[in-house]
């Protein structure tokens, strides 16, 4: 940050911009993920006859080049997909399909054969038992088969057309969106940060932004890294969610705010009021332990000893009291 020496502000301002960096980075593996989907997503997977003969196994994308007309044999009540018989150049397949597709198949044939993708799952017996019925109804009584021989004859999975399958390219996807949302997430965040940060810096005055750049470099000034806040001889200086330099004699209430969840307290933080009416989130402790509630104490008990202009507390009192100390912005004339 050149607008100030003191290393902590370039730290802290560092630390916004990794937020957009990160985001971009997420950017960048998003696209580098889909173009891994795009080239080693199976669109097609592999022939049926070659998943039946090598590992006939449920869930594997698998295809037929289908040069005949589908001949159906079987089908549940109720459900508009039916099984069908699917010949290719030399085998015969069972195949699941929804009935309202069957017609696009009329015309296969061996000179324009059509390609059928599905995902494969292991053949019922009932569906056995009706395929090898159907067959037996059209060949001669001594070629006909037993339902023993379904597997060996017909292969022992079916292609389901119906089926869904995140393939590689799928899942990439899928991916690629998780990491995308994460990449805008944090560009957006990091982005607006940024903003804001340079904003606060800018609306100071060079001559205030020497001053407090001098007064945090002053050995008498401490930060509280946990905190990300300096105290300063005349400023509070944080850097929790932007950049806020918050003179003492601006402020008009310190106070100490607890979080409880079911009885419990959980986190409490320091809270300033301005003269303008703004309050402002100085410390919050979330680790409830000994040596951090010390630190928590020591920076409220600083602050308040500082803002000699502040009622110190919350209470119903001062709620009401403060209301007297806050001073309206003049409106600017039209």
């Amino acid at each position: 940050m050149k607008d100030f020496s003191n290393e902590k502000v370039g730290k802290e301002y560092s630390k916004f911009k990794n937020m957009l960096f990160i985001g971009l980075f997420f950017y960048v593996l998003a696209v580098a993920i889909i173009c891994w989907g795009y080239f080693k997503g199976d669109t097609e997977g592999e022939s049926l006859h070659e998943i039946i003969i090598n590992n006939p196994v449920e869930k594997k994308k698998g295809y037929i080049d289908v040069v005949d007309e589908l001949y159906n044999f079987a089908y549940y009540k109720g459900d508009p997909s039916e099984f069908y018989f699917a010949l290719d150049k030399d085998y015969f397949y069972v195949i699941k399909m929804n009935k309202s597709k069957v017609n696009q198949f009329k015309n296969a044939s061996e000179e324009n054969p059509i390609r059928i993708t599905g995902i494969t799952k292991k053949v019922p017996s009932d569906i056995k038992k009706l395929a090898i019925e159907y067959y037996n109804e059209g060949v001669d009584k001594d070629k006909q088969l037993k339902v023993s021989d379904f597997d060996s004859w017909f292969g022992a999975v079916y292609i389901d057309l119906e089926a869904q399958d995140l393939n590689n390219a799928d899942i990439a996807y899928v991916i690629a969106g998780l990491v995308m949302i994460f990449g805008f997430a944090f560009t957006v965040a990091g982005g607006l940060a940024v903003r804001r940060f340079k904003k606060k810096v800018e609306r100071l005055e060079p001559e205030e932004r020497q001053k407090i750049d001098k007064e945090m470099n002053d050995p008498e000034a401490f930060y509280y890294k946990n905190a990300h806040t300096y105290l300063t001889k005349n400023y509070i200086v944080n850097f929790m969610s932007t950049f806020e330099a918050i003179p003492y004699k601006e402020v008009i209430w310190v106070y100490k705010f607890e979080l409880r969840q079911n009885g419990i307290k959980s986190q409490q933080s320091i809270q300033v009021m301005t003269k303008d009416g703004k309050n402002h989130t100085i410390a919050t402790l979330t680790a409830l332990t000994k040596k951090a509630n010390d630190v928590f104490n020591e920076i409220l008990e600083t602050v308040a000893e500082r803002s000699t202009n502040a009622l110190i507390g919350y209470t119903k009192e001062n709620r009401e009291k403060v209301k007297e100390k806050i001073v309206k912005p003049e409106k600017k004339k039209k």
